[in-house]
């Protein structure tokens, strides 16, 4: 594997270039959060230039991410709160506050310090997360990832199941968690340059509005079991600041509870083939979104396949579809042998079955 690291315009720029059949270029963008932590330390920042950092490129990604959790946010929205934000104005308006300025705005040494590590050794950022991809990629690849280092909005690290993907120092905010955080998020755009090859043959438009929901539910479970896996949850023992820790607490909680995890993931194909279903957002905030419980169980079976089947066993799923995956797990010798590899539910199973004989 050859990596080349460039400067392009002053922003940081990362370019990986996987050796054989196997190509992945890079490129990392810090401009967006490095204007937002400048903006909050002037205090003469003015409208027009608060309006042209709320246009940056990058700055979409996160007023895209608060539309998810159904927070209606401009561009309007985010120049009005990071003016008020430098001149230490307090925002009363939810669409404002939903950036959470005032939360970044007491962490602006940390956000430094993890953008200067970036800055100053690009190299060296990215070498681990060079080698942890490369051995969880199939060896055909060729794509292009586009990644954005911002400092606003909610989430620490998101992907929208295409090629770009999104780092936030206002809850990534110590540089373990911030390589740990980006591993992920890359990985994510990894896959989502196979979503359409996880679709199986068949089965789109034409298959029942239940059929669609459990298998994005099972395509859920997959992108980030493995981007857990992926992103090497021993990096945790390295994390210092609050929100890592957090962090930290709800994998280790996870792990003491897995069985609850199988357990919500039962639940929520049950939901998900109801009459009248349960909508899929619904569900899926119940699992993936605050504490996350639904990642346990599907980074439960991701490392399950690793260990049994090696990095390139679990690299095969990026363009097989999802219910493949589950369907491997219990398939395999260690399935329901102890609390760390729980059996799964019997909806669960039926809905494996359903899928694979192309359900209706």
């Amino acid at each position: 594997m050859r990596f080349r690291v460039q400067y392009v315009s002053a922003l940081l720029c990362l370019l990986f270039s996987l050796q054989v059949s196997a190509m992945v270029d890079v490129v990392i963008d810090t401009h967006a959060a490095h204007a937002v932590v400048d903006a909050l330390q002037n205090a003469n920042l003015t409208m027009a230039d608060a309006e042209r950092i709320a246009h940056l490129p990058a700055n979409q990604g996160p007023i895209r991410k608060l539309h998810e959790f159904k927070i209606n946010v401009t561009e309007n929205d985010l120049a009005h709160a990071l003016y008020a934000a430098a001149h230490g104005q307090k925002v009363t308006r939810r669409e404002e506050a939903a950036f959470l300025l005032d939360w970044i705005k007491p962490k602006l040494a940390s956000a430094n310090e993890v953008l200067a590590k970036i800055d100053a050794d690009p190299a060296g950022f990215q070498d681990a997360i060079r080698k942890r991809i490369a051995a969880y990629t199939l060896p055909d690849t060729d794509v292009k990832l586009s990644g954005y280092v911002v400092a606003v909005g909610d989430g620490g690290g998101y992907a929208f199941g295409s090629t770009d993907f999104y780092l936030n120092l206002v809850m990534t905010d110590d540089f373990a968690m911030a390589r740990s955080v980006t591993t992920h998020e890359m990985y994510h755009a990894v896959q989502g340059a196979y979503t359409d090859a996880r679709v199986p043959h068949g089965q789109d438009e034409d298959a029942s509005t239940a059929c669609r929901a459990v298998r994005r539910m099972f395509d859920d479970v997959y992108r980030e079991g493995s981007a857990v896996e992926v992103a090497d949850v021993s990096l945790m023992a390295q994390f210092k600041s609050p929100n890592s820790l957090r962090q930290k607490t709800d994998m280790d909680d996870g792990a003491r509870h897995m069985g609850m995890s199988a357990a919500l993931l039962e639940m929520s194909v049950v939901a998900l083939e109801a009459k009248p279903a349960v909508a899929y957002d619904d569900v899926y905030e119940v699992g993936f979104f605050g504490h996350a419980i639904l990642y346990n169980i599907s980074y439960a079976m991701a490392r399950a396949i690793a260990q049994a089947d090696g990095p390139g066993g679990l690299a095969r799923f990026l363009n097989r579809p999802a219910y493949e995956f589950i369907q491997r797990y219990t398939e395999l010798p260690s399935y329901g042998q102890d609390d760390q590899h729980p059996r799964l539910g019997l909806h669960t199973i039926a809905a494996l079955k359903a899928q694979a004989k192309g359900c209706p």
